[in-house]
């Protein structure tokens, strides 16, 4: 199931801003993170709240969209974010994973590759 890697591709996307410059998360909450996979081409995008839950939409094998909700959270004094996807345990990609975590503003796009040596391009996008 190529939707599982989606949320494993989400890191590098934040920006912080005055208001919210304890949080590098800020920048994402209300706005969108598009993910694709360079190996395979799946796409996805993740929604991510203050909570540490995130929703996410991505392409299932069978070419439709699925969605399904994780847990984030930072360590490395933040230099990480980890995503745990809440998917069944034999699901591909249900391991949590984790990515560097890089500061963008909105309408950026970048490329980052996660612990699982995956690589992704990804890009924020205002709204949802």
């Amino acid at each position: 199931m190529r939707y599982s890697i989606m949320a494993l591709a989400c890191a590098g996307v934040f920006i912080t801003t005055a208001a919210y410059a304890d949080d590098p998360m800020a920048n994402t909450y209300g706005n969108t993170v598009t993910t694709k996979s360079e190996k395979t081409g799946a796409a996805g995008k993740l929604m991510f709240n203050q909570d540490g839950s995130y929703s996410a939409t991505a392409t299932g094998a069978d070419g439709k969209d699925v969605s399904y909700n994780g847990k984030w959270s930072l360590k490395d004094d933040g230099a990480t974010i980890c995503l745990a996807p809440q998917l069944p345990p034999d699901a591909p990609g249900a391991a949590p994973s984790c990515s560097p975590l890089q500061k963008h503003a909105v309408g950026d796009s970048w490329t980052v590759t996660n612990d699982k040596g995956e690589t992704f391009d990804v890009s924020l996008t205002a709204g949802h």
